[in-house]
């Protein structure tokens, strides 16, 4: 969110075609759930590469920030994250912690069932007349 309440699908594609509303006149719900946010989103799966699509963390990684796509995979296919070996190493040392916490306590954010419910909560705090700006 920009200091005039602007909201953009990412911090790093605040260009208008990425605005998505704003803060003062738009809901938080609203925003979430538009067509452009959801474009932005899908746009984000169609252009992993097929290193990507057959990697074991694509689950946790989905091509990490488009931004940050800008080398070319070992095959040549350009659009590879230049991060991906850092994150590979990571998602491997982490996996089997992150297992053990997955197993004990079940899948807290399936389907998007939390993050739905922030949305939810901080438009009725917007309603109430929270308001969030300092």
């Amino acid at each position: 969110m920009e200091p005039n309440g602007d909201v953009f699908s990412c911090d790093h594609y605040v260009y208008p075609e990425y605005k998505i509303g704003n803060i003062d006149t738009d809901s938080l719900e609203e925003m979430a759930y538009s067509k452009r946010q959801q474009e932005f989103g899908f746009a984000k799966s169609r252009t992993l590469t097929s290193q990507c699509q057959q990697c074991d963390y694509q689950f946790a990684c989905y091509g990490e920030c488009p931004k940050n796509r800008f080398i070319k995979t070992r095959s040549g296919e350009p659009g590879l994250n230049y991060l991906c070996a850092g994150w590979k190493k990571f998602f491997s040392h982490a996996d089997r912690a992150l297992a053990y916490i997955l197993r004990a306590t079940g899948n807290p954010v399936a389907h998007g069932k939390y993050s739905d419910q922030m949305i939810r909560t901080a438009n009725s705090a917007q309603g109430a007349g929270f308001n969030p700006k300092f």
